[in-house]
């Protein structure tokens, strides 16, 4: 591999044309992470922002998911603005109070009667929605990709980790947080342990490899690495139960792989960390981290993630500073591209991954 491989340009990382060309190309014209579907239980709905559009998941009193337009059809109100556990089968605009089932549908109408409004003729507008594994999934495009083949070709390392049983686990803590950095510097940086010496002196401590500068373990054709004490991405071993019907290698090593385009997934014996984007723009993300278990484990007396929390708040700290460093940086007028090594091979296949579903700017 030659030494002199570029990263993105100045632009990738800065420019708004390049950011509509993703929201339109990748963002908005694929599929892209949206929530944990324990989140949604029966008469629940939340909000979440994909890339600018601000969508309503739901889960209508007979189960099913629904993704929706978070706008009213009567004067285009925005309905809802966070997570709410009511239990009702319906939600209501703050506005003029015109009221909708949770899978869209135009229930009522105050102050109007049927012959002035034909309320079959307006649903909320609808998104197509996935759930795999626990995991939703949403689009925005009228004719969205395959969702089977999406997955293949764009979350290849996730599903690599179904043995894992993901869709069996329920989020215990949601943690959120914004990044001054464009969603591919935070992209990259989950791709490469070059700079974990320095930024991750608690991390390499926990996996010997990383000392290395490699992201993954070459001995190992499962794509983990050993952890140096217990089950757990912890400082400490936290004693939590190992996950249901994983034992072996699998119990003692981490799992790291992408959700392109907007996620991570981070596994040991013990949890599973789904850490999911949200760009903002070229320059700001906000990154939500739901940390998962078993469900047994967290009904049991005693149950405290609180040092899996902490510690992995803590890399993910460090590396939020260094990822803002990185967007000062490319900012400046002298920065065109930078250079990968052989040790950035990942971050290599990520931005070939990136050019290559975005396309030519034209």
């Amino acid at each position: 591999m030659p030494n002199d491989t570029r990263t993105l340009t100045r632009a990738d990382y800065l420019s708004d044309e390049i950011y509509e060309l993703e929201r339109t190309r990748i963002f908005h014209g694929g599929w892209m992470l949206a929530a944990r579907a324990d989140r949604l239980q029966p008469g629940n709905r939340t909000v979440v922002e994909l890339a600018g559009e601000s969508v309503l998941l739901t889960r209508d009193l007979d189960g099913q998911l629904h993704a929706l337009a978070n706008v009213c059809r009567h004067r285009g109100a925005r309905l809802c603005d966070q997570h709410t556990d009511t239990g009702q089968g319906s939600l209501m605009c703050p506005y003029h109070a015109w009221t909708y089932a949770l899978d869209g549908r135009l229930i009522a109408t105050p102050h109007l009667d049927n012959d002035d409004i034909d309320k079959a003729a307006f649903p909320l507008w609808a998104y197509h929605v996935r759930e795999w594994q626990g995991f939703v999934f949403v689009s925005l495009a009228k004719q969205p990709p395959d969702f089977e083949a999406w997955m293949t070709l764009h979350c290849s390392e996730l599903v690599a980790l179904e043995r894992f049983g993901f869709g069996g686990l329920v989020v215990a803590v949601t943690t959120t947080c914004d990044i001054e950095a464009n969603w591919k510097i935070i992209v990259e940086n989950y791709q490469e342990c070059l700079h974990c010496t320095r930024v991750h002196p608690e991390l390499v401590e926990l996996v010997p490899v990383y000392r290395t500068g490699w992201v993954t373990d070459h001995a190992r054709a499962d794509g983990g690495v050993t952890l140096s004490h217990g089950y757990s991405m912890a400082a400490t071993d936290t004693s939590l139960p190992i996950l249901p019907g994983i034992g072996g290698i699998d119990a003692q090593s981490y799992f790291g792989g992408t959700i392109f385009p907007n996620g991570f997934i981070d596994v040991t014996g013990t949890s599973a960390i789904v850490s999911t984007l949200f760009p903002k723009g070229p320059t700001r993300t906000t990154m939500t981290m739901e940390f998962m278990f078993a469900p047994e484990t967290i009904a049991a007396p005693g149950f405290d993630p609180t040092p899996v929390v902490e510690f992995n708040e803590l890399v993910a700290a460090q590396d939020n500073m260094v990822c803002e460093r990185v967007q000062q940086g490319v900012s400046s007028l002298a920065f065109t591209h930078g250079v990968l090594s052989p040790k950035d091979d990942l971050v290599i296949n990520f931005v070939q991954h990136y050019l290559a579903t975005r396309g030519p700017v034209v």
